[in-house]
């Protein structure tokens, strides 16, 4: 850290009747940024995307990687990875470096073989384990642990695989067992994916404004306000948060019953047993540090705030939807408001992004 960003500004009371914001440099800051992506993003699970650099492919599908041996390249935050599906279906992920050059191994999707370096034919089997390479035959101490790939961690949900480059900080499972509890109705592995414009956008505000305006409801009467807006579709007075230790819940009644959830989709935790026709208008689920998970009536809307490295005031927004109900679907915009709340939310937050800037924002409480 810089000496002027002093680690005592960065403390947050766990009391939130004494707590106060991060500072506006944690949201400005090259260097805060740097240090965020080289702790808190590297022991936490990632979306990751499906082909590499294709904007096309940025929601990773296990049919993708369905075939033995298939393997698609990547990029995470800057940094190369390639996925390999190994013996018995087993999927890994390895880094997208040779470990005699540091060539990249994997220049496009395919399947079939042995994963063989461009540049000097250094060779791996589909496991990561070294094979052969010319002129190596009769080399001392060879291969050594280092010259075979690094196993990096990578996990399964649904149509999913999300990865994590360093120790997480607990199994995948961890994350997102209260996710399926809430869903038990929902088959996530048959939603089908809806392509849109506007799934990959550059937008302003940094990765932790995303997130911050995402868990906080204090704003929908304000910037989701009637007439028209989320404040009047949902029962404000039946808003409820629920945290977890790497993931919250927030979720509220629709105002009007044809709006909300068939009950046998949702756990029936969620029934009002003092009102039984009254209907969940969404389930809207954060999972540490930066994905979230938007439950409807007609499907699945998928969140992502990517960092930027060298861009703290920007963040890579990833929208993905997927379709549970047709009919419900094709109304997400005019019952749902999916598309006015994200243009609500995104010029909102490029607000405060400049207030951030402006040398004038004090810690908020």
């Amino acid at each position: 850290m810089k000496k002027t960003l002093p680690m005592k500004e960065f403390f947050v009371d766990p009391d939130i009747g004494r707590a106060e914001s991060l500072p506006a440099s944690a949201f400005v800051d090259p260097e805060f940024l740097e240090l965020e992506l080289g702790t808190v993003f590297a022991r936490t699970w990632l979306l990751a995307p499906r082909e590499n650099d294709s904007l096309d492919g940025l929601a990773s599908s296990i049919e993708s990687f369905g075939k033995a041996s298939a393997r698609i390249p990547f990029n995470l935050l800057g940094k190369p990875f390639f996925l390999q599906r190994g013996q018995h279906g087993r999927l890994n992920c390895f880094p997208n470096v040779c470990t005699h050059a540091w060539h990249p191994l994997v220049e496009s999707p395919s399947v079939g073989g042995a994963i063989i370096c461009p540049q000097h034919g250094r060779q791996f089997d589909n496991e990561g384990r070294f094979v052969a390479q010319a002129g190596f035959e009769k080399m001392d101490g060879f291969p050594r642990e280092s010259d075979h790939l690094r196993n990096v961690h990578v996990d399964e949900w649904g149509q999913w695989v999300l990865v994590s480059t360093g120790e997480p900080l607990a199994p995948f499972r961890e994350f997102i067992e209260t996710v399926q509890q809430s869903v038990p109705g929902i088959k996530l592995a048959s939603l089908r994916r809806r392509r849109f414009d506007g799934e990959v956008r550059e937008v302003e505000g940094n990765w932790k404004q995303h997130a911050w305006n995402y868990m906080d409801n204090f704003h929908i009467r304000f910037v989701h306000k009637g007439p028209g807006g989320l404040a009047d579709a949902i029962d404000l007075a039946s808003y409820r948060t629920e945290l977890y230790k790497f993931s919250a819940l927030q979720w509220a009644y629709a105002r009007d019953e044809e709006n909300g959830f068939d009950p046998q989709l949702l756990a029936n935790r969620f029934r009002d047993p003092k009102n039984p026709t009254r209907k969940v208008f969404a389930l809207w689920w954060f999972i540490f540090p930066n994905i979230t998970l938007n439950f409807y009536p007609w499907g699945l809307s998928v969140n992502v705030y990517m960092p930027i490295p060298k861009k703290p005031d920007k963040t890579l927004f990833l929208w993905f939807q997927y379709v549970l109900d047709e009919e419900k679907f094709q109304r997400r915009n005019g019952t749902w408001l999916s598309e006015q709340v994200d243009g609500e939310d995104i010029e909102a937050i490029g607000l405060v992004s400049t207030g951030a800037k402006s040398g004038f924002a004090p810690r908020g409480r």
